[in-house]
Order: structure tokens, then C-alpha cells, then sequence
């Protein structure tokens, strides 16, 4: 088998005003909003734990997965570290001028019949199967966008910014004071943080929602048979 070529991704963080939000100021702006007396590792920890809650709830990506393909070659193994169940979306270079097209998954428990003139993937085990109608071109890229997961928050790294993108950096200060507010056991004020952080939260998935297709394509993978009128009948 070939090898597969990787391409690159780097991901640059933008600074607004030049101000560096690392996590010591993320921490002396919830030590302003409400007093506590927690040390910086306990607190870590709620941070670490809250910041793994919003990437599964936001959905938020890492930097796409990439490689070129190779001419008459289906199948495209994984590195060692890849977890094929974070995969989100795969798109593929349809052309020379760089038009990308979504490429469907097809799964090895569906019950439906595989159509090789169409475009589609499959997983299996470790490697990524790529069906290209006529057969797979030589040089054409392929991205893989899958699920983020977020570094782990230490001490040692505390002048770093978190992985979370600065635009919810709020939500997560919230998910922060809203633990302390517990540990303290000062309800009225976890309640207060946990009302503002599921509106900001809220906020944010209309917001993506409202940018989703308004119809989609449902596609049906139940069993069926044809009757003898030409009808469609469920077994």
C-alpha cells in the first residue's frame, strides 16, 4: 500500500486588543466576581471538567484531519492516536478547482446495498475505506473534521490560553463560579450562575441552529420488500 501524504493544519488564536486571556486571568476575574478561599488546583479541576462539558455540548471542532489521495488506492490507514469515533464530517476534492463535496458514511451494521457508482466511506477498524465513482484519482484532498477534545489544565500551564475558543470564555467562567457557588454551598448564587450560563449556552446553539438547512433528507435504512402490487411493505 502506498504511503498516505498528511497535510498539515495550523490553527493561529486571535488576540482582541492584544490581551492575552490566559488561565491565571481567567482565574483572577472568577476570584473577583466571588470570593472563595479554594486553591488554584481545586479550581483547575471544576475548569478541566467544565471545559470537556462545553466542547461536547458547542460541538466544537479540532483542526481537520488530512491526506492526499493516491491513484486506484481505497483504502487510507489512520495514525496510531486516532479516535474514528470523534469523526463528524468527511469532505473530498471533487476537482482541480478545489470544489469539496460532503461524502457520505456508510456503516458496517446498515442494512442497505452499496452502491459503487455512488461517492461514500466507510470505517473499517483502523483504516478509512474511500469509494470514488470510476475509481480514486491520484492527488486529491480529503478532510476529515472530527470532535475536539481540550488539553488538560495544570499549574504548570497556567500562563497558557485554554483550548476553548475566547468567544466562551464567559460560559466557562460561569461553569467555574457556578461550581465554587456549590462547594460553598451557596445556592442562590449557583443558581444564579447556572441561569446565566444555560442562556449564554442556549444563545449559542439557536444561533448555529439557525444557520442549518431548513429541510433535510432523511434517508431510510429499515428493512423492507416490494409486494406484489409494487407497493412498499414493512416485514
Amino acid at each position: 500500500m502506498t504511503p498516505v501524504v498528511c497535510i498539515p493544519f495550523q490553527s493561529k488564536k486571535f488576540h482582541w486588543g492584544g490581551y492575552n486571556m490566559n488561565i491565571i486571568n481567567i482565574l483572577a476575574d472568577i476570584n473577583l466576581r466571588y470570593r472563595n478561599t479554594f486553591t488554584n488546583a481545586q479550581k483547575l479541576v471544576w475548569l478541566n471538567e467544565e471545559q470537556r462539558e462545553l466542547f461536547d455540548i458547542l460541538e466544537i471542532d479540532s483542526p481537520p484531519y488530512a491526506f492526499k489521495t493516491v491513484a486506484d488506492q481505497k483504502l487510507y490507514p489512520f495514525p496510531d492516536d486516532f479516535d474514528v469515533t470523534k469523526i463528524k464530517v468527511v469532505t473530498y476534492q471533487m476537482n482541480d478547482s478545489n470544489d469539496f463535496q460532503e461524502v457520505p458514511v456508510l456503516r458496517n451494521d446498515d442494512n442497505q446495498f452499496i452502491d459503487i457508482s455512488d461517492l461514500w466511506y466507510l470505517i473499517v477498524s483502523d483504516t478509512f475505506l474511500l469509494n470514488v465513482p470510476g475509481g480514486v484519482p491520484a492527488d486529491r484532498t480529503v478532510y476529515i473534521y472530527c470532535d475536539a477534545d481540550p488539553t488538560e489544565v495544570t499549574e504548570a500551564t497556567m500562563d497558557l490560553e485554554p483550548d476553548l475558543p475566547t468567544k466562551y470564555h464567559e460560559i466557562l467562567k460561569l461553569g467555574v463560579l457556578e461550581r465554587i457557588a456549590s462547594a460553598r454551598k451557596d445556592v442562590v448564587m449557583k443558581n444564579n450562575y447556572a441561569v446565566d450560563k444555560q442562556e449564554k449556552v442556549d444563545n449559542i446553539i439557536w444561533e448555529s441552529k439557525l444557520q442549518e438547512p431548513e429541510w433535510t433528507t432523511p434517508i431510510d435504512v429499515m428493512p423492507w420488500r416490494a409486494s406484489n402490487y409494487g407497493r412498499r411493505c414493512w416485514r
